[in-house]
């Protein structure tokens, strides 16, 4: 396998019905109602940058990571979740 396989919440709702209901919103990455899952796998692609770039399967990702305005915002937003998951209040 060459390509890492992690989703965002866009993802996992195109493919599957687990987002019917949830009150997160899988297309925003920052805010109160962003998903967790889009937040987490933005801030993972984030930190892990300089190994994905050179695989040919995950550059794309990268340099879309390199088009977001938001990254500060997004890694304060996966701070919280993560504090959040430990609490167990998300």
């Amino acid at each position: 396998m060459t390509k890492p396989y992690a989703a965002g919440g866009a993802y996992i709702s195109r493919m599957s019905t687990y987002c019917k209901g949830c009150a997160y919103d899988p297309k925003l990455r920052t805010g109160e109602r962003a998903c967790p899952f889009t937040t987490l796998y933005w801030d993972f692609l984030d930190r892990h940058k300089e190994t994905f770039v050179k695989n040919h399967r995950m550059s794309q990702q990268v340099f879309g990571l390199n088009k977001l305005k938001d990254v500060p915002e997004l890694k304060l937003r996966a701070e919280q979740v993560l504090n959040g998951l430990s609490e167990g209040t998300i």
